[in-house]
């Protein structure tokens, strides 16, 4: 599934359950739109997963509506490349992609 599928607006419920994964590429041109069109209210700061992609937690979708805090940033996007290129999957299997903890124990 992509972020095509989706219907907006979410629940905040449905939004924690879901990972938004996408490429290096599109997380580059996201943090564009941010530095122009963005809040510093809301900041999207994506984990890298062990494949190369990165993800966000799905519940940044409730502040893309009129009124949210990434409203402005959203409303500027190219939704032809942005909605078909970011995966939807479960939260838990977006979790299992992440690189081992790397801290001393």
């Amino acid at each position: 599934m992509t972020l095509a599928d989706i219907e907006l607006p979410i629940t905040d419920a449905y939004g924690k359950s879901i990972a938004l994964v996408f490429s290096t590429a599109l997380a580059a041109r996201l943090a564009e739109l941010h530095s122009q069109y963005g809040s510093d209210l809301a900041v999207p700061m994506p984990r890298t997963l062990t494949d190369g992609r990165l993800m966000l937690c799905g519940d940044i979708l409730t502040m893309v509506e009129p009124g949210g805090f990434l409203h402005e940033m959203w409303s500027h996007a190219d939704a032809a490349v942005l909605l078909p290129n970011v995966e939807v999957m479960a939260w838990d299997e977006a979790m299992a992609m992440l690189p081992p903890d790397t801290q001393p124990s």
